[in-house]
């Protein structure tokens, strides 16, 4: 599955074919799923339970912000600068843009690494190896889009921790998809679709300005939304009173 989605439909020149190409990862893992022993799509968490929406509301929010926190530390740090902001006739697409592919890429990244390798993996081993194993996959998968490097390597492990806690105390993809969805849609407004500037909402500029805040900021960002990840679900899970076993719904 994920050869396929990082493969096929960057191959395809035609944007309806890459569209098409992508629609049929969800069959296709489908019938893995099933072939695996798992439940089909709904086993590896692609399942509308009850809250699900706002499992996915708060946790973009959760991505959404803390990114936007980062972005701001580093405007009033001078590595980024504000430069203006685009005609509103040129804002449409890269919103578009932003907003369906990053979705698009994060749901299926998601099923791919939480829903379908964890779960397949926490029912075969310990659950803590479980987790390891995906989050270190989920790492090195980071690959196709930001290159191999220890930095990036260290960075995904540790956004990997909230995505796998997300989907393993919920139980579906929402919660880990909303995490991933809010801090892509905000790094989207500023860098565009996958580092592609021409996309982008705002006009922005990198100075190249560095301190040892902004290079430590690629790390501490995503361990504090972690805290907050694992504050907020003992939290709500202790203080609000829930109808399914899924701990924001309810």
């Amino acid at each position: 599955m994920d050869l396929y989605f990082n493969l096929v439909p960057v191959q395809l020149g035609n944007p309806y074919f890459q569209f098409a190409s992508t629609l049929i990862f969800f069959p296709l893992a489908y019938y893995i799923a099933k072939w695996v022993g798992l439940d089909g799509l709904k086993g590896i968490g692609l399942v509308f339970h009850k809250g699900w929406l706002k499992n996915f509301l708060f946790s973009f929010g959760f991505g959404f912000v803390f990114w936007l926190v980062w972005y701001g530390i580093e405007f009033w740090g001078g590595q980024l600068e504000f430069v203006g902001f685009k005609k509103p006739a040129e804002v449409i697409m890269p919103v578009i843009l932003v907003l369906v592919g990053f979705f698009v890429g994060s749901i299926i990244n998601d099923l791919i690494i939480r829903g379908y390798l964890f779960t397949l993996l926490k029912k075969k081993i310990q659950i803590g190896w479980a987790f390891s194993i995906s989050i270190l996959i989920y790492a090195l998968d980071d690959y196709w889009y930001a290159g191999f490097s220890l930095s990036n390597v260290i960075f995904s492990i540790i956004l990997g921790l909230s995505l796998t806690f997300a989907f393993y105390k919920t139980g579906s993809i929402w919660a880990d998809t909303g995490i991933h969805y809010g801090l892509n849609v905000a790094y989207g407004l500023l860098f565009g679709l996958v580092g592609n500037s021409g996309s982008a909402v705002f006009i922005i500029k990198e100075t190249g300005h560095e301190t040892v805040l902004s290079n430590s900021l690629y790390y501490l960002v995503p361990a504090a939304m972690f805290i907050f990840v694992l504050w907020f679900i003992r939290f709500y899970s202790n203080h609000v009173r829930t109808v399914t076993n899924v701990p924001f719904s309810g």
